[in-house]
């Protein structure tokens, strides 16, 4: 009798040993790519690249053959997206995307563009190479930042991210009108390897940045959990640009 207890204690260990097993295997198989990042297309001459941000916009490169030129042209396609299923995106001024993420090493986009009923794209994607973490990069990127001005503009927000592979997307809104939020990028780099001033270029109207030639350097003065302190130097003059952690 107690060979047979002892034989149905040992059987009933294996069950749940196997039950916990079963139970991680699907955490895992169930865990999703975190998108927000940017994306090289691998398999298309025509996509470039894919990237999204936390704060909700994407952006899209695509390559278009110049018939003057024997070098290709650059056609960039901007704007905001929502998550419409677990693995679906709709992509505002473009059409929809189907990410499977199933395999984490073979990850594919799927599109289908505004109109059409069927998707004629499956892009393999890998993440871009991205700047080494270190405390202020981190600081700098996981955080979405609103532009604090002392002169309040009533109804006006724009909000800043800095993306880990070198991109500065910025959104420009007034909350009274139900027009969207402009969106407009640039890119961006540590000058220094103390990571005491940064130099966005390619960027040319958001209403934190008075030099609009397309480059601009910025000195960090404060980042901190809550806060991003820049100073700008524009016509001899220095500025002082401030910013909060969006909540």
């Amino acid at each position: 009798m107690h060979k047979v207890s002892q034989i149905i204690v040992s059987l009933l260990l294996l069950i749940s040993l196997f039950s916990c097993s079963q139970d991680e295997n699907n955490k895992e198989n169930t865990e999703k790519v975190n998108i927000n990042k940017k994306w090289i297309v691998q398999n298309s001459t025509e996509f470039e690249s894919v990237e999204f941000d936390t704060n909700g916009n994407y952006i899209i490169i695509k390559n278009e053959t110049s018939k003057t030129s024997k070098k290709n042209a650059e056609i960039i396609v901007s704007g905001t997206y929502e998550v419409l299923d677990t693995d679906i995106l709709l992509l505002s001024n473009f059409g929809s995307m189907k990410v499977d993420d199933s395999d984490p090493d073979n990850i594919t986009f799927s599109i289908k563009y505004e109109g059409s009923d069927t998707y004629t794209y499956q892009l393999k994607v890998t993440k871009a190479t991205e700047f080494t973490s270190t405390p202020k990069t981190d600081l700098l990127c996981d955080n979405t930042w609103k532009f604090t001005k002392k002169e309040t503009i009533i109804d006006t927000v724009s909000l800043v991210n800095f993306s880990k592979a070198g991109t500065c997307f910025t959104n420009f809104s007034i909350t009274s009108q139900e027009k969207g939020s402009y969106l407009e990028f640039g890119k961006w780099q540590w000058q220094d390897a103390s990571e005491t001033k940064i130099i966005i270029t390619q960027i040319k109207s958001p209403e934190w940045v008075l030099d609009k030639d397309e480059e601009v350097e910025f000195e960090i003065s404060g980042l901190n959990t809550g806060k991003l302190e820049m100073k700008e130097v524009f016509e001899g003059k220095t500025y002082n640009v401030a910013f909060d952690v969006l909540k």
